[in-house]
């Protein structure tokens, strides 16, 4: 392929790729400006030639198809881990918590424990004084 193709318009022609059932994975130059139909000068020249026949295009378009496929499949994939993992750090985070609510309540119930033991002995010393 020339780098010194230049479209109608006196850019430098872009060069991409036709996926249709016709000409699957032929590459083409086409004007830059393509999008823009007041701009577009319709410059069009292939850079690939043919596929030899119809067999070889309907076979390089489906494995397109099924790339396309297996792709979005990934991206859908991808999406769903993310979410799991952000599920994750959010149940891990609860834990976390937790775990941080038990430590504070184990803490007050050995707080409480000590005090009923002195309350006890205080009781137990009270009786004791007033009965001698």
């Amino acid at each position: 392929m020339e780098n010194n193709n230049l479209c109608w318009c006196g850019l430098l022609a872009t060069c991409r790729t036709s996926w249709t059932m016709d000409n699957p994975a032929r590459r083409f130059l086409g004007c830059p400006n393509y999008l823009d139909p007041n701009l577009n000068c319709n410059y069009f020249r292939w850079v690939d030639c043919e596929l030899p026949n119809q067999w070889y295009q309907r076979r390089m378009y489906l494995l397109h198809s099924n790339v396309r496929t297996v792709q979005n499949d990934l991206r859908v994939a991808q999406n769903i881990l993310r979410a799991a993992q952000d599920d994750l750090r959010a149940a891990q985070d609860n834990l976390r918590a937790a775990q941080d609510e038990l430590v504070q309540v184990n803490a007050e119930r050995g707080r409480v424990a000590f005090f009923n033991k002195v309350l006890m002995l205080l009781v137990v010393a009270m009786v004791l004084i007033k009965f001698m």
